[in-house]
């Protein structure tokens, strides 16, 4: 065997350096994608998948998604879930990003404190805004109480999904906070020196020049919170439960059929839902990136 050159060992080098990421890519993304489709066209149990042949009926889970009234409820859930997650996360964390870009004392402890939550494992904040929504001792209805207002069932069939919109928008701040933050101290000052100097008032001069100039971040930002809130699941299943038709999202339907109490019986009916879950987001995505061409501004890109 001829001794590896120079290039030969560095490119030996880059493959032995990724390969932990290949083999877990492989495990638990390639492995599992490609098992889930297999049982999205065979109705199985993954408790007897290995002894029972899986009966194939081609699209029939396809077929029954669209059938299915819970699901396509949750479709609707999900989406109203995720439009206003993302817009009104975004504007907030904006408007914050905005007034820490300035400098001031205590600037940077008040930028920790906005991202604090941020920390906090998904599993302990869910915890602790349980509490804040328990119907047994809710801190939000003694608080209402002081003002005269009658306690409200936070968790309740009318109020469950603004509860948990409530709670992932408050820990969804500070890492949209953050980045947009950067995004602002890399606008050019001497393009928003040169508009001020030319009468741009700072309103003006935030939809004209800033803006346009954070666009691309603010794509990456938008693209990203769809996502997370159409898979939305950690919440639901935390603080609401199985819940009820004006809650459930779609992730948390295919947990529930996937894991249900029958048997595993449902999980290619389950593996379908999952995969139309996956053409959604990727369809939102892919349209996502075909408006940016119209509407998002890149540094040094020519017409």
């Amino acid at each position: 065997m001829k001794k590896l050159g120079a290039k030969g060992k560095a490119t030996l080098n880059f493959y032995l350096f990724i390969l932990p990421w290949i083999v877990g890519f492989a495990c638990f993304t390639v492995i599992p994608m490609a098992s889930s489709l297999y049982f999205s066209f065979h109705n199985m149990s993954v408790i007897s998948f290995v002894s029972v042949k899986p009966e194939f009926v081609a699209f029939g889970n396809y077929a029954l998604v669209f059938r299915d009234t819970m699901f396509l409820r949750s479709i609707v859930n999900t989406f109203y879930y995720s439009a206003v997650k993302t817009v009104v996360g975004l504007a907030i964390a904006l408007l914050v990003a905005v007034l820490l870009n300035h400098r001031f004392r205590g600037n940077k402890v008040a930028r920790t404190l906005v991202y604090l939550p941020a920390i906090i494992p998904m599993v302990a904040g869910t915890m602790l805004w349980s509490q804040l929504f328990s119907s047994d001792f809710s801190l939000l209805n003694w608080v209402l109480s002081w003002f005269g207002i009658p306690a409200v069932d936070w968790l309740g069939y009318r109020n469950a999904m603004g509860s948990v919109l409530l709670m992932s928008i408050w820990s969804g701040i500070g890492p949209s906070m953050l980045i947009f933050l950067a995004a602002l101290q890399g606008v050019p000052q001497d393009i928003a020196e040169a508009a001020r100097l030319d009468g741009c008032g700072p309103v003006r001069q935030f939809f004209v020049i800033v803006l346009p100039m954070i666009s691309s971040t603010l794509l990456y930002l938008l693209i990203t919170n769809l996502i997370g809130g159409l898979q939305a699941f950690a919440e639901q299943q935390l603080i609401i439960g199985i819940g009820t038709d004006k809650s459930l999202t779609m992730a948390w339907n295919v947990v529930l059929n996937a894991f249900n109490l029958d048997g595993f019986k449902t999980m290619g009916y389950a593996s379908a839902q999952a995969w139309i879950l996956f053409f959604i987001i990727m369809l939102f995505t892919l349209l996502f990136f075909k408006l940016s061409k119209k509407f998002v501004f890149y540094a040094g890109e020519r017409d």
